[in-house]
């Protein structure tokens, strides 16, 4: 909510400079920020370390808004305000100024923020797979493409050699020559990209994925792009209509791609910036292929805990299971200040990755823990005679099912001994139910043993909802699922 809030506030700094200047066309200029502000606040409200390939996001996106901003400003400077801007300007009358608030430059925040959302699973995810890769790959194509239709755009604008008006020719070249839209085509692809990478990493994004591309793929064909921009063009250039008829207007064809890149992979003598442009099409046309055998589908459950010590936030804990075929990899993470007075006295920090079988045996596990600066790792795998862990000296533990304290399984709940995932120690454990009222439908567990106070609560289905402890210092400890 306070992401769309903040959005919402840029969209009225970008009305009032509209009202200021008598240019609703700023919106345009607007538009690509929004995503950046909604994606800032993202960062901010989502607690967690960022890893290489979120970075990754971070500065293609960041690379996308602030380039496609200055692209936009440098073209609408000193030139008159956008002809569709002028057409609703003069439909709405003398009213346009107070009314454009809420009907362009609000909506048009709220839908950057709707379509900003598709960020969220790469921002937030731990483990990528080959699939969210493949979608960082044809986002990054996507922004190649824009760039190449906008660098050519520009140059065909200032070239003036030619005897016949600028604005009776058309730019029939390069990019331009597979779709007439090849700017919008490349922000499209952009997006797509992220969409991909969303449902990869957590498949329930499909329901904000699908709709975010359906709203962006009507704006760029319809609303504001394609459909409302070609008459103006048609109207200043005669040849438009020649063009039209033999140029796609969003999509390439896919033949003419392939065409094209087997002829230019032919030539020898090209520019560096012809060969800029045909090496995408090769880019972008091999990441749209599915590789079955580099991507295997691969279900993932996730559990992010906001964590409070005595009704204070302190920090977050992220629990990520992937399921393969030949078992589970979980990969979790935690970090935590405990801040008096703006100081932290306290911090700590924990990821491991834990690999198990199908029956939910520990096969290896692998952990570095961040106490207070004070660093500490744990290693381990099964052996034929145990779990062996690589403590000087070895430490073979003699059981033949070990589980670490993985509350997101019920399995948990049977187990008379857990293996602490930092220390390396085996520690015993009593799991007792909790009487609960008829109207509660939750199931509620005590988890006991040397230093432990855990209560657990799982929805009937056997997913795990929250945890409560007492620490030793007497101060209670609590998870709560983010909604």
């Amino acid at each position: 909510m306070l992401c769309a809030l903040l959005t919402l506030f840029s969209s009225v700094i970008a009305w009032r400079l509209s009202t200021r200047y008598q240019r609703a066309s700023i919106a345009d200029i607007f538009w690509p920020l929004h995503h950046i502000v909604s994606m800032t606040t993202m960062l901010l409200l989502l607690p967690q370390r960022i890893n290489v390939p979120a970075l990754l996001i971070i500065i293609l996106v960041l690379l996308w808004g602030f380039r496609l901003a200055t692209h936009l400003s440098i073209r609408q400077a000193g030139a008159p305000e956008d002809a569709r801007y002028q057409a609703i300007r003069l439909r709405i009358g003398a009213d346009f100024d107070r009314k454009s608030l809420y009907l362009i430059f609000a909506p048009q925040a709220l839908m950057a923020w709707f379509i900003s959302l598709m960020l969220i699973p790469a921002l937030t995810t731990a483990q990528w797979n080959a699939w969210a890769y493949s979608g960082l790959l044809l986002a990054s194509a996507g922004l190649v493409w824009e760039i190449t239709a906008d660098l050519q755009l520009s140059a065909f604008l200032k070239n003036k050699a030619s005897a016949v008006s600028i604005d009776s020719r058309v730019l029939d070249q390069g990019l331009w020559s597979l779709s007439r839209h090849p700017n919008y085509f490349g922000e499209w692809v952009f997006w797509l990209g992220h969409g991909i990478t969303a449902i990869a990493l957590d498949n329930h994004f499909l329901i904000v994925a699908l709709p975010a591309m359906g709203l962006l793929t009507f704006l760029l064909l319809r609303f504001t792009g394609v459909s409302r921009s070609e008459p103006a063009i048609a109207a200043k250039r005669p040849d438009y209509a020649a063009y039209q008829s033999r140029v796609p207007a969003f999509f390439p064809n896919p033949k003419e791609l392939w065409s094209a890149l087997a002829h230019t992979l032919h030539q020898r003598r090209e520019t560096k910036h012809q060969l800029g442009w045909w090496l995408l099409l090769c880019t972008l046309t091999f990441t749209g292929l599915p590789d079955v055998a580099k991507a295997e589908s691969a279900p993932v459950q996730t559990w992010l805990f906001d964590v409070r010590i005595d009704e204070k936030d302190v920090g977050f804990h992220e629990f990520n299971l992937r399921q393969g075929p030949n078992g589970y990899t979980m990969d979790a993470r935690v970090e935590f200040r405990y801040k008096v007075l703006g100081m932290t006295v306290f911090s700590y920090e924990h990821a491991v990755t834990e690999h198990y079988d199908k029956e939910l045996c520990l096969q290896s596990i692998s952990s570095q823990t961040k106490t207070n600066g004070n660093s500490q790792s744990l290693n381990g795998s099964a052996g034929p005679s145990g779990f062996v862990l690589a403590t000087q000296p070895t430490t073979t533990v003699a059981t033949d099912c070990v589980l670490t304290f993985a509350y997101w399984t019920p399995k948990l709940l049977s187990q008379s001994q857990i293996l602490n995932g930092q220390t390396g120690d085996l520690v015993d454990i009593e799991v007792a139910p909790i009487a609960t009222t008829n109207i509660d439908t939750t199931k509620r567990y005590a988890l006991t043993g040397d230093k432990i106070d855990v209560h657990l609560a799982y929805d009937e289905f056997g997913n795990w909802l929250t945890l409560d402890s007492i620490l030793e210092n007497g101060r209670s400890l609590t998870y709560r699922l983010r909604n």
